[in-house]
């Protein structure tokens, strides 16, 4: 899927990290956080706008991060 290599390289210039875990599941990790989602609700953002999602994911790990270091 070509979004998916867009939003793949676009979360690593940011160092975020995907992984893709069995068949249905996206594991995105930054620093010591991971997030798991399934990989549906990924995909219909991509299939709607793909830096939206960029930027949708890389302000979840940013809030989640900033979380466990309170």
């Amino acid at each position: 899927m070509h979004a998916r290599e867009i939003m793949q390289d676009g979360l690593s210039a940011q160092g975020i990290e995907l992984e893709i875990v069995g068949d249905a599941i996206y594991r995105f990790s930054q620093l010591q956080c991971e997030w798991m989602i399934p990989q549906h609700i990924i995909d219909r953002m991509l299939d709607q706008d793909s830096d939206r999602t960029i930027q949708y994911i890389s302000s979840k790990l940013f809030y989640v991060v900033r979380r466990i270091e309170e």
